[in-house]
């Protein structure tokens, strides 16, 4: 014997039928599970120990170092100097931080800082620092 197909009208009403029974069965759950049975000294043994832990301290104050939903503030580590820079369609700059020295683009990070633009003077910083090219006159 085969089943007749279900439509898509068919399937809907199946499907809210189904959502309002999952629905009811999960509201009627907890009157199912209230008992006014008393528990058995076997099951009130196993929570003993919880009393021993005392009442709950909860602090009156608390000291927050820094507030958590202010990000860092980025720093540039000590000695960062552009050593040159290379213009062109994709400018590029190498800088020396401290005793490593690295090539940034437009975009990359110094210090936690994106470079916002290299031009033939040294690196802007998206936060307005300027970082000049060594030798060269501010």
């Amino acid at each position: 014997m085969r089943l007749p197909a279900l439509y898509d009208g068919q399937r809907a009403v199946l499907f809210r039928w189904g959502m309002l029974l999952a629905a009811a069965s999960c509201a009627l759950a907890p009157l199912s599970g209230a008992s006014s049975a008393t528990p058995s000294a076997a099951v009130a043994g196993a929570f003993v120990g919880i009393g021993r832990l005392g009442p709950l301290r909860i602090p009156s104050q608390v000291a927050l170092r820094r507030d958590p939903f202010i990000p860092r503030a980025a720093e540039l580590p000590p000695g960062t100097v552009v050593e040159a820079v290379l213009l062109g369609e994709s400018p590029h700059a190498l800088i020396s931080l401290g005793p490593k020295a690295t090539v940034v683009g437009v975009g990359d990070l110094v210090g936690g800082i994106p470079v916002e633009s290299i031009d033939a003077t040294g690196i802007r910083l998206s936060d307005g620092t300027r970082l000049t090219l060594r030798g060269s006159v501010p």
